[in-house]
């Protein structure tokens, strides 16, 4: 009986996701681990394992460049609605590949995140702790959410299909897939159901690089809102009335924070901005496309469910994004404002003047482009989903 009871508690999801934590990586190493798990981060690249990761890699990006080719060479409209359809999909082929192109850059980015965190940790500030500890739950509490939302929604989606199948074109039976690359298969029973296979296998495989990769950004971007508050907390702390002789090294201490912060910030900007620009555009008109979509469904209620859940994902991925990228705006702003909350009034000259460089200093606005034109900001967002809707009316109305 105890031994039920033990086993029970070890494999209960509390210890599953306590398991996926990483000392190493206070805040990212659950995300580590799911991109290492698919072989998009890989430290060390000797085992054998590691290979066949990227193997894998590489002939996933095979089979979606595939359907590209195939739709421009032999173009149906139909390849093209499917594309569009799922394009969050497909933009884990783009975000995986830029992934890879910069993956010393990302190596850096991710520890500096790890090695920033650890030294706040270990120096048992209980400040600095509670706010470190504060953002690692809230990015817990997103990541696990979406993995859940992205779980439901790929099981959902894969299925779908099938639901399909019982329709009929011209007396012919109609058999629906979701990615349309090329399979030495047919596109009818049995070979049918050997192609939905490998399609369902890929299909994870790049749901697994999109969850990794979005909910990364998302936790970098928590981390940084996180720095820029423990930034402020720095910047009142400068002025040490018992002891002056300290308050020059807590101003070069807190600029010198604050500078680190801020490179890494535009490192990790330049990463994710083409990704990003390209998922503006593709989810953009994605939306549009998916909201024909199920405006056509009629008396097909599991469809329907499916499709809602699928657009539902869609506007949450985004709105992480925006949300966090308008956090960490927002707080930057904020950071010079610890200044005027230290004892200024009660230094010397000498330090009242080198505080009012630190204020200075630290007013710099920090935001994330999309490419060269839009700033990720809640308004951004709002305007995307006007563009959007306008791209549905105007589909609308040409059918």
């Amino acid at each position: 009986m105890s031994f039920y009871l033990k086993s029970k508690k070890r494999f209960s999801v509390l210890n599953l996701l306590k398991s996926l934590e990483d000392p190493e990586y206070p805040s990212i190493g659950p995300h580590l681990r799911l991109l290492g798990f698919t072989g998009i981060w890989h430290p060390e690249l000797t085992s054998k394992t590691a290979r066949f990761k990227q193997w894998l890699f590489y002939l996933t990006i095979s089979f979606f460049f595939s359907q590209y080719i195939k739709c421009f060479v032999q173009f149906k409209a139909s390849s093209l609605v499917l594309i569009l359809q799922y394009a969050p999909f497909h933009m884990g082929i783009v975000k995986a590949c830029f992934f890879q192109r910069n993956y010393k850059k990302w190596e850096k980015i991710i520890h500096y995140v790890s090695n920033t965190e650890k030294n706040q940790i270990t120096e048992s500030n209980e400040e600095i702790t509670k706010i470190i500890t504060n953002y690692i739950q809230h990015s817990r509490r997103v990541t696990y959410f979406f993995w859940a939302l992205a779980f439901f929604s790929n099981f959902s989606i894969f299925s779908e299909p099938y639901q399909k199948n019982i329709n009929s074109d011209n007396g012919e039976a109609v058999f629906k897939k979701i990615f349309d690359g090329y399979i030495p298969y047919s596109d009818y029973p049995p070979g049918y159901y050997i192609s939905m296979f490998i399609q369902t296998v890929l299909g994870h495989i790049v749901s697994a690089y999109v969850v990794g990769w979005d909910t990364l950004i998302c936790t970098i971007m928590i981390f940084f809102a996180g720095q820029l508050k423990v930034a402020r907390l720095l910047c009142s702390r400068v002025i040490n009335v018992q002891n002056p002789e300290l308050c020059r090294k807590y101003i070069a201490d807190c600029h010198r924070f604050h500078t680190t912060l801020v490179k890494n910030q535009k490192l990790f900007e330049n990463l994710i901005s083409p990704a990003m620009f390209v998922y503006l555009i593709v989810i953009s008109v994605n939306l549009g496309v998916c909201i024909i979509e199920i405006a056509k469904i009629k008396n097909d209620t599991p469809t329907l469910i499916s499709s809602c859940l699928f657009l539902l994902a869609c506007f949450i991925q985004l709105l992480l994004f925006y949300w966090h990228s308008n956090e960490v705006t927002e707080d930057s702003v904020l950071v010079s404002y610890g200044v005027f909350e230290s004892d200024w009034y009660q230094a010397e000259n000498k330090y009242q003047r080198e505080v009012a460089l630190l204020g200075i200093t630290t007013t710099k606005r920090l935001a994330f482009r999309v490419g060269p034109f839009n700033e990720m900001t809640l308004k951004t967002f709002v305007a995307i989903l006007r563009a959007s809707y306008s791209l549905y009316t105007l589909l609308n109305e040409t059918n």
